[in-house]
């Protein structure tokens, strides 16, 4: 182990997740307040639930500048996060080393977002900008006994602000932030919340956000504006016209524009090839910094999202409660991009275009808590109708002349997808007292996925089609029993110990040369020993986690070299193995130390029929090693975008100024070890460990009323990509013999920013 690392290890003995409050108890002492969750789909203390589980509230992610959802991995370190150029804006979260992140849409995550208890089909439909959130849940592991249909890795359970009755207050952000990105770099966000009594037994909450991010990227050929615009709003209404009636409806809507994290941007160009000779000629120099385009054609995204949904919670005698829980969502998008980057009409056409749509109901049985048999028993439907469609084309300009007259491009192709999804299923999970302090766990879940697919390809109007035209129905039925099992134990006052084991399970997708050939599910098998304590007079909460996952069919992406793309399917076998510490302190009035670590290790236990790198070694056979048909051996390299090792760190102090002021300082510490974006470890997709600062200096009143600040993330300027990934266009341009050309994708987080805030509350 390096110095650099064991330094890093050690430091995370108080590691980092966002600063919790403080309460006294009746001789003064300052203590630990009790955080309450839904991670069991209950109202319960965190430390009394059997699984590990993260806790962010809505103002830990405020005092830390965080108001997006690839930020959160800085706050949690078991969740990482990668993006897909061509689902702009969706965030595509890894728990424990395993995720989701493929050119497939339709295809579902393995990491499922929840908001105000209904489930996002896909990661499209979670694209949320932060703001009125009460608190974000970070469940790790599979959690499909109670929660979505999938949820094989893990849960982020995203509960924003319910309204208040008889509470009239508003909540107001704004902040400026300079970033130290390829453009202008300015970040503005306003947000705004307003908490309105209708009636003694009914009240309405609204609010608001708007976003201005300059782009990452700046194109030097040509004026773009790479930056995105974010605008949306929320409006919940809670009705309770008795005491065994409670009613919640909500409604959202948010726009964005602009393509922002998803440019593609040149890290590295083949040297003495064709790329790196057009992005000489325009002064693009390729590197793990760079920041600078030189596209022709333009790169754009519009997008919609919103939906509705309406809770009913009838309580029923002895202290049974009943809930209902119906939902509608929709979003569209276009997009497109210039997809070989140079100043040349060589690949410049794609554009992509998706509407998906999603109707779901739950009703849910709760027991009442702290009987001898607890228990919930739940119905769920999920109805998905996904349709996207592709445009691609290339001129291949100066290789070729322009195209002749009648003729759309020399080359490419039209194509599009329609897939439904209607999904039943039947849960419950309950927990019965053996003796006093002992406890067992059993739950489960009935599945059944009625799926069916359209996929199509044309290459009218092209010289030489891209791919061959087809028009090919899909379909496939799955049923599945999920389950849940294992023991919690009282072993001292405030220590819970627990030991579970889960098979999980992810419907099958489509994948395949077509996009529409049946993809096989995805089965983890996860057993999880913990332990949760609150000691020395609620002073230090301890929480440790020992996880061992085995998931088999994993659903991930390989490159066909035949059609220039990527395609769905099974990896086989992986296995992730580790331990996981939560830790937060309050040594003293005023100082909040709070942290997280976590070791894994996750590799592929079997995955062949990878795709291969450029410039990977050939042989016949063999690990590591491209085969004479095109793919790799994989088996045995750690997970992409898994490292071993992560941590982060933050302390809050508060002190007083005064009969009306308090002084506030924030530190953060955020350490990750090394990665690889790909399965087959590329040498040009691997990033090394790094660390980042962060922080803030304020000033707040004693009422809470407002806070300034002076902040910072990423203080030194890590220039930290989200996505690395080959030029899937190489083959064309003969720079593969050179070492093949790739592309890096940025975020706010990759990048210095320095900004003032301000927070107001009456």
């Amino acid at each position: 182990m390096s110095a650099r690392l064991t330094a890093a290890a050690a430091a995370m003995i108080v590691l980092a997740q966002p600063g919790w409050p403080q309460q006294q108890d009746g001789s003064g002492s300052v203590q630990l307040e009790e955080i309450v969750v839904t991670a069991q789909k209950r109202s319960e203390s965190l430390q009394s639930v059997p699984l590990a589980v993260s806790v962010i509230t809505g103002d830990d992610l405020q005092r830390q500048h965080f108001f997006d959802a690839s930020q959160l991995q800085y706050a949690v370190p078991s969740l990482q996060q990668e993006s897909v150029n061509n689902q702009v804006g969706a965030t595509n979260f890894f728990i424990r080393g395993v995720g989701t992140a493929l050119y497939g849409p339709a295809a579902e995550s393995s990491v499922s977002t929840i908001i105000d208890d209904v489930v996002m089909a896909r990661p499209s439909m979670g694209v949320v900008q932060f703001f009125d959130l009460d608190r974000v849940e970070v469940l790790r592991g599979p959690q499909g006994t109670l929660f979505g249909k999938n949820a094989s890795a893990g849960v982020v359970n995203i509960v924003t602000a319910q309204p208040r009755l008889g509470v009239l207050e508003t909540v107001d952000h704004l902040s400026y932030g300079k970033t130290n990105d390829g453009s202008a770099g300015n970040e503005i966000i306003a947000q705004g919340a307003l908490n309105l009594p209708v009636s003694q037994s009914s009240a309405a909450r609204i609010s608001a956000f708007v976003t201005r991010q300059n782009g990452f990227a700046d194109n030097v050929f040509q004026s773009e504006d790479l930056g995105v615009k974010e605008y949306g709003a929320r409006l919940k209404y809670f009705w309770q016209p008795s005491e065994a009636l409670q009613v919640y409806l909500a409604g959202d809507y948010a726009h964005e524009s602009g393509p922002g994290g998803s440019v593609l941007i040149r890290r590295f160009d083949a040297p003495g090839g064709f790329v790196a000779a057009e992005d000489a000629s325009a002064g693009i120099v390729a590197s793990p910094k760079n920041a600078r385009v030189a596209g022709n054609a333009p790169t754009f995204n519009h997008f919609e999202l919103g939906g509705a949904s309406a809770r009913l919670v009838y309580s029923l005698l002895g202290g049974y409660s009943l809930t209902n829980i119906a939902a509608y969502r929709a979003y569209r998008d276009i997009s497109g991009l210039d997809t070989d980057l140079l100043p040349i009409s060589f690949f410049d056409g794609n554009t992509q275009a998706r509407q998906q749509k999603q109707l779901s109901d739950e009703l849910r049985l709760v027991s009442p808590a702290g009987g001898r048999f607890e228990y919930q028993l739940g119905l769920l439907y999920l109805y998905v109708r996904d349709y996207g469609s592709l445009f691609q084309t290339a001129n291949l300009e100066p290789v070729f002349p322009p195209p002749p007259p009648g003729f759309i491009a020399n080359t490419g192709v039209i194509g599009s997808s329609l897939i439904r999804n209607n999904n039943y299923a039947a849960y419950g999970q309950g927990k019965l007292a053996l003796i006093n302090a002992v406890r067992l766990i059993l739950g489960g879940r009935l599945t059944y996925d009625d799926v069916s697919g359209l996929g199509t390809s044309s290459g009218a109007g092209f010289v030489l089609p891209l791919q061959p035209a087809f028009t090919i129905p899909s379909g496939f039925t799955k049923a599945n029993f999920s389950f849940k099992t294992g023991l919690e134990a009282d072993v001292a006052q405030e220590v819970l110990a627990y030991a579970t084991f889960a098979r999980g399970y992810k419907s099958p997708t489509f994948g395949g040369a077509t996009g529409v050939q049946p993809i096989r599910p995805e089965i983890p098998l996860a057993t999880e020993v913990g332990l949760k304590s609150t000691l020395l007079d609620r002073r230090l909460m301890l929480n440790l986690a020992l996880f061992h996952t085995k998931f088999e069919d994993f659903q991930a992406q390989a490159y066909d070299a035949s059609l220039l793309r990527f395609t769905t399917t099974n990896a086989g076998v992986l296995l992730a193995k580790g331990v996981e510490l939560d830790v937060r302190a309050v040594p003293l009035a005023g100082l909040s130390l709070t942290g997280g670590m976590t070791f894994n290790d996750a590799v592929y236990q079997s995955f062949r029929g990878d795709s291969c790198y450029f410039g990977q070694p050939l042989a016949t056979s063999g690990r590591g090693v491209c085969l004479p048909n095109g793919s790799t051996d994989s088996t045995g390299n750690q997970l992409a975008l898994a490292p071993r090792w992560v941590g982060s760190l933050m302390g809050t102090y508060e002190h007083s100024l005064g009969p009306r002021l308090d002084a506030v300082f924030t530190s953060t510490y955020y350490y990750r070890s090394g990665i690889s974006y790909t399965a087959a470890h590329d040498p040009r997709t691997l990033v090394g460990g790094y660390g980042i600062f962060g922080g803030s200096i304020g000033v707040q009143t004693k009422d809470g009323h407002w806070r300034a600040a002076v902040f910072a993330r990423n203080l030194f300027d890590k220039r930290v990509p989200t996505f690395i990934v080959a030029d899937p266009v190489s083959p064309l341009y003969g720079d593969v013999s050179h070492g093949g050309d790739y592309f890096q994708q940025f975020a706010e987080s990759s990048f210095r920013t320095v900004g003032l805030s301000l927070d107001i509350q009456f």
